[in-house]
């Protein structure tokens, strides 16, 4: 994953001038798809320049905290440390630091994307007052996948667009050999799918 790293403030100015330009070919893409009828070709496009968007409104912390943006073929993947939605060392969702979750929220009340959440741990099993609750990593992602979705909820977005699921300690991102590393597979992975797009491939 990883296409886009952290910015410096001149990579960030190429990256804004960049979006604006793909942002007129997704435009283009899109009055092409609306000339011929083709609803798929019209949903891609329309992809395309929802992933350039999310970029500019979220630059600030793509620079800052590692969030990370990948445009599939079927939807937009976003990978996110989880300190940016729960507070440090636990799964209190932080909702008096960092201004990430609300704008994520109002972001999504804006569109009607499903919404498929996935959580995941390091490779170390749950400690501590943790481990009382979740007695492996399979149940630790997947309360950290499932709170992050009745966050949303709570803040609005509907039901029936939202799906929590765990991976434990698999796919990892970085080494479970350091400390850093084991931080980077502590994450969530977000993967926003077009309505279309799932009707279309079921």
């Amino acid at each position: 994953m990883h296409t886009t790293a952290r910015f410096a403030p001149l990579a960030l100015l190429a990256v804004l001038a960049v979006s604006s330009l793909t942002a007129c070919a997704s435009k283009s893409q899109y009055n092409e798809a609306v000339a011929r009828g083709d609803s798929l070709a019209l949903v891609n496009a329309q992809l395309q320049a929802e992933y350039d968007s999310l970029q500019i409104l979220f630059a600030s912390e793509m620079e800052s905290a590692g969030l990370d943006f990948d445009l599939l073929r079927d939807g937009i993947e976003i990978e996110l440390p989880s300190d940016l939605l729960f507070r440090s060392g636990s799964l209190e969702i932080d909702t008096d630091q960092g201004e990430f979750g609300p704008k994520f929220v109002e972001y999504l009340r804006g569109n009607d994307y499903l919404v498929f959440v996935t959580g995941y741990t390091d490779s170390q099993n749950p400690i501590g007052n943790l481990a009382q609750r979740y007695p492996s990593n399979w149940e630790l992602s997947s309360a950290r996948a499932a709170l992050a979705v009745r966050y949303l909820a709570g803040e609005g977005v509907a039901d029936e667009r939202l799906w929590a699921i765990g991976r434990a300690a698999n796919d990892p991102v970085a080494t479970n050999d350091t400390p850093e590393g084991r931080a980077h597979n502590r994450r969530l992975r977000v993967l926003l799918r077009p309505v279309e797009l799932v009707t279309n491939t079921q």
